[in-house]
């Protein structure tokens, strides 16, 4: 799969007095990783008993039309946080 790139604009985006703000989005952020991280173990373990090799998954190589939807997807993400983060 492809990285991206950040489109965000050469500025600070929170004064130093919301840093706690930027603390719980982080936490956030991380917790909502380990639910995606937690659930992707679980169903690889249940494709691999289910016959399914999922080595497969790392073997993947998205075409045209999948690579832009994950680009779109991926600058959805990073739109909505930095919107989150600079919304007060």
């Amino acid at each position: 799969m492809s990285g991206g790139a950040d489109r965000t604009a050469g500025r600070r985006i929170l004064p130093e007095s919301r840093i706690d703000d930027l603390g719980e989005a982080i936490l956030a952020l991380t917790r909502e990783i380990w639910v995606l991280t937690d659930r992707q173990a679980v169903l690889e373990a249940v494709l691999g008993q289910a016959g399914i090799d999922t080595g497969s998954i790392d073997r993947y190589q998205p075409d045209a039309a999948m690579t832009a939807r994950l680009a779109d997807r991926r600058q959805q993400l990073i739109d909505n946080i930095l919107f989150a983060l600079k919304a007060k």
